[in-house]
């Protein structure tokens, strides 16, 4: 499927939620924000501290990340392995963007694996892309989520 129509129906799927799963999306995306916000620091807190200066891009990963995934949480499917599976991938897509826009040398990972001077000289240029990653997974986690719905929502009749 070309993508101009992998975005289409992604926009028609969305149109078709109803109204209140728009409004279960914010509660959902804002703890998103925090539980993501908070151990990077944009959101300033005495519990954590940041040494590097905060990106202007950090702060635009963190909300599309949020909002998809508070979106995505918000798109109620029945438990299955493919909605258990969706939600895995939503929470992988939360870490991936808490590393996105985590302060890189307090990241005691990547310190340990390429010291200091690394982490600012190659794991910072690099946290973007990790953004774009994060957002890509979650968009993709979204475009099954979707699918899943409809597939309730308006199921195909038998026979």
């Amino acid at each position: 499927m070309p993508r101009s129509n992998i975005v289409q129906t992604v926009i028609t799927q969305l149109r078709d939620v109803p109204p209140v799963t728009w409004l279960r999306a914010v509660p959902y995306a804002l703890v998103a924000a925090l539980f993501i916000a908070v151990p990077s620091d944009l959101i300033d807190t005495p519990i954590f501290g940041r040494p590097v200066p905060i990106r202007p891009i950090d702060y635009v990963i963190l909300a599309i990340t949020a909002g998809l995934i508070g979106l995505i949480l918000a798109i109620r499917v029945p438990k299955s392995d493919a909605s258990e599976s969706q939600e895995t991938r939503t929470v992988w897509g939360g870490f991936v963007s808490f590393l996105a826009v985590g302060c890189p040398v307090c990241n005691q990972a990547v310190v340990a694996l390429i010291g200091t001077s690394g982490a600012l000289s190659w794991w910072a240029p690099v946290q973007p892309f990790v953004g774009l990653a994060a957002i890509g997974l979650l968009l993709y986690t979204l475009r099954l989520r979707l699918r899943t719905y409809e597939l309730i929502a308006c199921p195909v009749p038998v026979g």
